[in-house]
């Protein structure tokens, strides 16, 4: 029988460090998700030396892990609505869509022409590019005072639309990387038939949810509040539904990410399932840092100084992407110092960049390898450290009453 006090140690040291680790990094500035990463790679030097990770101390983490991302993704849907979504559209779409094709572009042709990776690799890489952390950037600027300003509501449009746009490329991706890892096939055709059919596959379930958030979801919570009497219970509930849905995206052939948001986005009309959220707020602090402590784990300790390198040349292009594909589209409606602030804000590669990174290493070592990983990894950390730093200094020297054009 494996012995189980490593893990039983593990889980109850790293509950009492991470809230810990959170309010110091917050007191200065970094986020949270920093600390749980290096958290991980600690815990994976360890193991390196006094190997204690077994089968089920590994289960159990990507167990958690998986978790982490329906918690994180489910709450992004839920502080979210498709309907405030649709209307940030107009004066963010134009911005939102430079940001994700230059991005895209940029990121696929330094990875697959300038790096020489193969075609599955460079599609992950630019796929995560896409994406945006959001709450990195947002903090700084509520920090600042100048959260309510129009620049820094713009700042979150955009932001959420890449959340939206970067999980749905990611459950297109997950279905065409096994196709493209196949030889001996006519390529494109088999490819345009498995993005046709995922996208069929997606459309379903959002039509699904769609129809459950009119027509079931309002009764599903009302009967819940009635059976438990406790918003602790409902709370409870509405996360099993979430976890429920999105393993139904999964065997769709989706991923849990998406499934997972679009749950969110199906309680999220219902005030009283909004008001559960200050209760899921324990959840989410509970469930994801272990998103994060895996990913660390899973980094390869000798593989970090072999990646430094391929990791800063990452960053510089993760960065000049954002730069230029949120600065010069941003140009039409702000002035260049605030299209350079939004473009600055929106160079943070965390939660949605490092979910599609994690799921695509799922589907083999030959798609994201340990050093390519790794660099990734670094990525994340040095852009969530990098943009605030930035942002705190320009974001200083503006009076917080300053009338935005």
């Amino acid at each position: 029988m494996l012995n189980d006090n490593p893990l039983l140690i593990a889980l109850g040291v790293l509950l009492i460090i991470s809230p810990m680790i959170k309010t110091l990094l917050e007191r200065v500035g970094i986020p949270p998700a920093v600390g749980y990463i290096l958290l991980g790679l600690l815990l994976s030097a360890l193991n390196q030396y006094q190997p204690f990770v077994n089968v089920v101390f590994e289960n159990t983490f990507t167990v958690l892990a998986h978790v982490g991302i329906v918690a994180l993704l489910f709450r992004v849907g839920l502080k979210s609505h498709p309907k405030t979504l649709l209307a940030k559209l107009p004066d963010a779409s134009f911005i939102w869509l430079g940001d994700v094709l230059t991005n895209l572009v940029f990121g696929f042709v330094v990875a697959h022409y300038g790096l020489a990776f193969s075609l599955e690799t460079s599609l992950a890489i630019a796929t995560a590019f896409s994406a945006t952390s959001v709450a990195v950037s947002v903090a700084v600027w509520q920090e600042m005072g100048q959260l309510n300003t129009p620049k820094a509501q713009l700042l979150v449009d955009v932001a959420e639309l890449d959340d939206l746009s970067g999980v749905v490329l990611l459950a297109v991706l997950l279905a065409v990387l096994p196709v493209l890892q196949q030889d001996g096939i006519s390529i494109l055709p088999v490819v345009g038939g498995t993005a046709f059919m995922v996208l069929l596959k997606l459309a379903l379930f959002i039509t699904s949810c769609y129809l459950f958030a009119h027509y079931l979801e309002a009764r599903f919570t009302r009967f819940s509040r009635e059976m438990e009497n406790s918003t602790t219970a409902l709370t409870i509930t509405i996360l099993g539904a979430g976890l429920v849905i999105a393993a139904m995206a999964g065997y769709l052939g989706l991923s849990l990410a998406i499934g997972a948001l679009f749950a969110g986005f199906a309680f999220s009309r219902d005030h009283e399932a909004v008001h559960t959220d200050a209760k899921f707020a324990y959840f989410y602090e509970l469930f994801t840092p272990f998103f994060f402590i895996h990913i660390g784990m899973q980094v390869d300790v000798e593989a970090i100084i072999p990646s430094l390198e391929l990791g800063i040349l990452l960053f510089v292009v993760a960065a000049l992407g954002k730069l230029i594909g949120v600065t010069l589209p941003a140009l039409r409606s702000l002035s260049r110092r605030d299209a350079t602030l939004l473009g600055i804000s929106m160079i943070p590669r965390a939660e949605i960049a490092l979910v599609i990174v994690f799921q695509c290493r799922q589907l083999g070592d030959e798609i994201i390898s340990d050093e390519v990983f790794a660099a990734l990894v670094f990525v994340s950390l040095a852009s969530s450290i990098f943009s605030p730093l930035l942002l705190r200094r320009l974001l200083g020297t503006i009076p917080a009453n300053r009338t935005d054009r």
